[in-house]
């Protein structure tokens, strides 16, 4: 989620945001820097990390500062992504910053809360004494005990310890009712007069969950490039990395295995799209025709094809390939590895019709890297 969004989740469950407005473009900004108090943040907005040292939050101490700032960030692009908007906050003057957040942990395959006694962009490079992680039950309130040992090893009891604790209580509300995969607060600001305030915020909602929040389903894949978006709308998870080969593979595990062996022989995977599980011979041409327009246009120069036939047949994924792949070129630099279900067959028909046909993973990435030139 953007920022502004996010914060707009935090006011509902009770968390203290700044006050601030979004604006997707400088129409209205002026008006509404009269009722401002200054000085202000100016926060691109983004789902991209890195805005900060990308130049995307600046502060303003007048109108014109603002202004210049606002126009400055909307024109930006951020890790290549146009930013969607400008947020003004109100500055929030505080004696201390320090770090929450929940995600999951892969290891013990439960939410982790972490609590750092310092916050900012540096965050990850906080000495490991600064930092202490709970393990949280996913099908359980949070404990008091868990509640008090945080609030106090963050502030040890100092002024702002209770909403601290308030502030921990509301964002596992918030994770678990919404399905979250992260919330963090980056860092939150703690006044002199003991107020705990979200000066940043970011929130992370389960894709495979949207079906129960139907408010948000708008917002999945705005970041999407063109490819990725038509992709989408066939029903194909494609994904455009910043290389030049291309890779279609069924299943997860083997596109990563492809992506990491091309690496190892000097290339670099560019558009990848999963095949899944299916064996229709309409599903498997419409994905080559995805991939042979991303090499018509330029933008990947070889085509690995990498599919092993458990519930998908071999022959089938040749057979489509054939009807589907006719331009030369594009021919000339497709390297094919297929095994598993009617494999032999499959070889065969392919290198009658003047296939690169490769046996081994190895050999079928090192081929894919030379044939791109």
């Amino acid at each position: 989620m953007l920022e502004h969004e996010a914060k707009g989740l935090f006011r509902r469950y009770r968390i203290a945001t700044p006050r601030g407005l979004f604006y997707k473009d400088m129409n209205g900004i002026a008006g509404s820097l009269v009722n401002m108090k200054f000085p202000l943040m100016v926060k691109a907005q983004t789902t991209r990390g890195g805005r900060g040292k990308a130049g995307g939050i600046r502060t303003a101490l007048h109108d014109q500062e603002a202004l210049e700032a606002c126009e400055r960030i909307l024109g930006m692009h951020i890790s290549g992504m146009r930013v969607h908007g400008v947020l003004l906050e109100e500055m929030i003057e505080a004696s201390r910053e320090i770090y929450l957040a929940i995600t999951i942990d892969q290891r013990s395959r439960c939410p982790l809360l972490l609590a750092g006694c310092a916050g900012g962009m540096d965050v990850e490079n906080m000495p490991p004494h600064t930092m202490r992680r709970w393990t949280l039950d996913p099908l359980e309130p949070l404990s008091d005990e868990v509640l008090d040992q945080a609030s106090h090893f963050l502030l040890h009891g100092d002024p702002g310890t209770k909403e601290v604790r308030s502030t921990i209580g509301a964002m596992w509300r918030l994770f678990r009712n919404m399905d979250c995969e992260l919330v963090e607060i980056n860092p939150l600001m703690i006044t002199d007069s003991g107020k705990a305030i979200a000066a940043d915020a970011k929130v992370a909602i389960d894709d495979d969950s949207l079906f129960r929040h139907p408010e948000f389903r708008d917002r999945y894949g705005r970041d999407l490039t063109e490819l990725e978006r038509l992709a989408k709308d066939k029903g194909f998870n494609l994904v455009e990395l910043p290389g030049d080969i291309g890779v279609l593979a069924n299943g997860a595990g083997l596109t990563m295995a492809a992506l990491d062996t091309l690496q190892r022989y000097g290339g670099r995977g560019g558009t990848f799209l999963d095949l899944g599980g299916t064996d229709d011979p309409d599903r498997i041409s419409e994905a080559l025709g995805l991939l042979s327009y991303d090499m018509a246009r330029g933008r990947i120069r070889s085509l690995l094809v990498c599919i092993f036939g458990g519930i998908t047949r071999c022959d089938t994924v040749a057979d489509a390939m054939m009807h589907t792949i006719t331009d030369r070129n594009v021919k000339a630099r497709t390297v094919v590895r297929l095994r598993g279900n009617n494999e032999d067959e499959a070889a065969q028909m392919l290198r009658l019709a003047n296939f690169n046909v490769q046996i081994d993973l190895d050999d079928a990435c090192l081929q894919a890297v030379k044939v791109r030139t």
